[in-house]
């Protein structure tokens, strides 16, 4: 008996694939559990179209993440300025959201999640290596300045 699984099940396939089982192990476990549905006709050409959907949004969110690069490689330095002491630690530290607003003020626009910075934050004062991260496939790599502001 033909089934379309609806979850990933080892030793069994993937979800969406469509795998050949004996019909008491589908009447009996994988359709009751909603783990599988019968390969009729109707139900592959849903597969089908579902598929071709989450194809294209993937291949949406990607392109979308490649224009945002393609406008974030245009600055060439972020520059904040924060009060630090004589030996050039800061008072506090700068986090995510302080470079947020130092873009926004930019006119850049970006998700805080997309902003890698090192383990602790940043500290001191000087420049720093940050990885910015649009997708899983896209990130780029900035230099941030911190000066004092005094």
């Amino acid at each position: 008996m033909k089934i379309i699984l609806l979850d990933s099940i080892s030793g069994l396939g993937k979800k969406s694939q469509i795998i050949d089982v004996k019909p008491g192990y589908a009447r009996n476990f994988l359709i009751p559990k909603n783990k599988g549905i019968i390969a009729t006709k109707n139900n592959i050409n849903f597969l089908k179209k579902k598929l071709l959907e989450k194809k294209s949004k993937l291949l949406d969110i990607l392109n979308k993440a490649k224009l945002k690069l393609k406008k974030f490689n245009r600055i060439e330095k972020i520059i904040i300025e924060a009060k630090a002491g004589k030996n050039g630690k800061l008072f506090g530290s700068i986090s995510k959201n302080d470079i947020l607003n130092k873009l926004k003020e930019i006119g850049f626009e970006i998700l805080k999640k997309e902003i890698k910075l090192p383990k602790g934050g940043l500290k001191k004062i000087g420049e720093y290596n940050i990885i910015f991260q649009f997708h899983e496939k896209i990130f780029v790599e900035k230099i941030i300045s911190i000066i004092n502001s005094e």
